[in-house]
């Protein structure tokens, strides 16, 4: 891929690059994960005003293993750098600079690294309002990616590319031609769009239901008894049902919705400690020690950067001598 290694300074500051938060002059944690992190490890967050409906992620890493997780939206990247490894389907996958992610809605992945050198990737999350303001009969739910992880150069380059000016101010026309063309290259040889299935199976429909049950009562903690008396298995039963489904066990479920709409009423402004009260954590601690094992970066780094508007310089960043949160 032409400028695969382009990212391989990401772990070093270049000349247009902020000043970095020490620890003396903010309050993000020094931990990435549940250890710190390694010297030279980098994750940042944003958005740009020029395209709306995208989260914009980058991250080098040389030991951070995410915890499985999902996203309910559609999730698009390029790895940069290096070698990295992803849980995905039910076995680990090793993907290498120019590798293309594709993740479907639902899919539960676990990048982690794949050798001792590190590695690098971008990604785009895709927001429904960005399909919305776009299409006018595309859903993100219609999105359906054939593979997860591809070979395309042309497509690689490309999204690099956009990933790239999304680092500073640009034209929103401009953004959004990059992004559509982007799409129509992914839906003709990459992609389909489904309509929503109309009939689920007779596990399926059980553990759809409790899926439900969850979003509806993630501030809480409905027990395995409760979930498993939405379908007809016993409570042993259904718990393999549904991890063996969802790729996850309802707890880790339920956590990954927490987490979901911690991140949302981050991006409003609401205060780290409010939020863990808001979405069924125990304490602002165990708030964070989740949210890093999924995003990868603290709330408070979140909710410093995910609504930061592009100033001409590159989106702050976030590492081993960043501070708390």
């Amino acid at each position: 891929m032409n400028g695969a290694n382009s990212d391989a300074g990401d772990s070093s500051p270049g000349p247009s690059t902020p000043h970095i938060l020490r620890a003396t002059e903010s309050e993000i944690l020094r931990d990435h994960s549940d250890r710190p992190l390694s010297r030279g490890d980098v994750a940042r967050i944003w958005r740009n005003t020029g395209l709306e409906g995208v989260e914009i992620f980058q991250g080098a890493y040389r030991n951070y293993q995410f915890a499985r997780h999902f996203h309910r939206i559609p999730a698009i990247g390029v790895v940069v750098a290096g070698s990295m490894s992803s849980y995905l389907r039910g076995r680990n996958h090793v993907l290498d600079a120019g590798t293309i992610i594709l993740l479907n809605p639902g899919e539960t992945h676990a990048p982690a690294p794949a050798g001792t050198s590190g590695w690098s990737f971008r990604m785009f999350y895709l927001e429904e309002k960005l399909f919305e303001s776009l299409t006018q009969s595309t859903s993100v739910r219609d999105l359906r990616f054939h593979q997860p992880f591809i070979q395309d150069n042309l497509l690689a380059s490309n999204l690099l590319r956009l990933h790239l000016e999304l680092e500073y101010p640009g034209d929103k026309l401009h953004f959004e031609s990059q992004l559509l063309s982007i799409f129509s290259h992914l839906i003709e040889r990459h992609s389909t769009m489904h309509a929503p299935r109309a009939k689920l199976g007779f596990d399926n429909a059980g553990i759809d239901l409790a899926r439900q049950y969850l979003e509806a009562n993630y501030a809480r903690s409905p027990s395995l008894k409760e979930l498993a008396e939405l379908s007809p298995f016993s409570a042993s039963h259904f718990l393999r049902t549904f991890r063996a489904s969802v790729g996850l066990t309802p707890h880790a479920y339920i956590t990954q919705l927490r987490i979901e709409r911690a991140a949302a009423l981050l991006r409003t402004g609401i205060p780290p400690v409010e939020v863990a009260v808001r979405t069924g954590f125990v304490d602002q601690s165990h708030l964070t020690r989740q949210f890093k094992r999924i995003f990868g970066i603290t709330p408070g780094q979140y909710a410093l950067h995910s609504n930061m508007p592009p100033t001409g310089r590159a989106p702050l960043r976030i590492d081993s001598a960043s501070a708390r949160y």
